[in-house]
């Protein structure tokens, strides 16, 4: 699995709202590729559904806030094991959709390295 599941942490920016972390945030993947996952930020409440591709790492994911809209996020590994990407929201007014999109990242909150950690030279597992 290219993601570890468990307690990340996480940023969106939009343009009116600026960078807002996402708290009390966890993803959880599974080897099949379904991923899942709950948090919270300025909007609210909020679940993660989606698929993460364990070969090349990309993940799709809807960000359904409780009770509210939905967010599309589509992203890739960074090559420091984070997934960045663009979230994005269609909205539909009176039959004109209208787009809302912007940057995201996700890393996972992992404990620091202590110094006892195995080499692992590339091509190796």
């Amino acid at each position: 699995m290219m993601y570890p599941s468990g307690t990340w942490r996480g940023f969106w920016d939009q343009q009116a709202f600026g960078r807002q972390e996402m708290h009390a945030f966890e993803l959880h993947f599974q080897p099949n590729g379904q991923a899942r996952g709950r948090g919270i930020d300025l909007v609210g409440p909020f679940t993660f559904t989606g698929s993460a591709y364990p070969v090349t790492g990309h993940v799709t994911l809807v960000k359904q806030y409780l009770g509210k809209h939905a967010v599309k996020y589509v992203g890739q590994p960074d090559g420091e094991g984070c997934i960045l990407g663009q979230w994005t929201i269609d909205h539909r007014v009176n039959a004109v959709t209208y787009r809302d999109t912007g940057a995201f990242l996700m890393k996972p909150d992992l404990p620091p390295p202590t110094g006892d950690e195995p080499i692992v030279r590339l091509g190796q597992a």
